[in-house]
């Protein structure tokens, strides 16, 4: 991975901060989009102590609210740095309520602001070439009968926001596969490749909205 620049989402905890870590040890540069300096501090001191001052840095982001995507899709372009990889990793699951836009809280994190965030990179992404996007959905996404598309502009019905959590990994699979046919070639493969990836049941923080006891049974299973 040297001489390549990676994007991770939500870069600060779990997934995401191992991830950023794993691809600076192998030579990335990495920066870490998540709302938070101060969360995402403790990973930024760790890889530049160890990788060096310029192997990482941090880009404000809050997938909640499209205006902070924007703005921070604009941030990076106006860096004019490259983008090799971006990873759209940051989620939540067991949270209930509606994004700043009006958008069910899971379905407006998980699926919608990556796909504005993506989009908005998708030029820088294709000026890179050959480059990647990786989205971790969830297999999460098979418990979705489909996406109701009334409903994504409301609050979360379910007590859990499973079920919400699952359209909205449904929506992050028909993305991947979309933004891959409309980048590739005859061949099946183009600028820009595009995967969706399932990364196990892991006990990140990403359950920590959870209601007791399914929160500490998804941190066992």
């Amino acid at each position: 991975m040297k001489g390549r620049t990676v994007l991770v989402t939500g870069a600060n905890s779990g997934i995401g901060r191992a991830t950023a870590i794993e691809l600076a040890r192998r030579g990335a540069r990495v920066h870490i989009a998540c709302r938070s300096p101060d969360r995402a501090r403790p990973v930024l001191d760790h890889i530049s102590a160890t990788y060096g001052p310029q192997a990482a840095s941090f880009l404000a982001l809050d997938l909640s609210d499209l205006a902070s995507v924007r703005a921070a899709a604009a941030a990076y372009v106006a860096t004019g740095e490259p983008l090799h990889v971006l990873i759209d990793n940051a989620g939540v699951a067991g949270q209930r309520g509606v994004t700043s836009d009006g958008f069910e809280v899971a379905f407006g994190v998980n699926h919608l602001g990556h796909f504005l965030f993506t989009t908005l990179l998708l030029d820088t992404l294709v000026a890179s070439a050959p480059a990647r996007v990786v989205v971790v959905a969830s297999d999460a996404h098979y418990q979705a009968p489909g996406v109701d598309f009334d409903a994504v502009r409301r609050r979360t019905s379910s007590l859990t926001a499973l079920k919400e959590y699952g359209v909205s990994k449904l929506c992050n699979v028909l993305f991947a596969q979309e933004l891959a046919r409309r980048t590739s070639t005859g061949g099946g493969t183009g600028p820009v490749t595009t995967y969706a990836l399932h990364p196990g049941v892991i006990a990140s923080d990403i359950w920590r909205r959870l209601p007791w006891p399914l929160e500490p049974l998804a941190r066992c299973s």
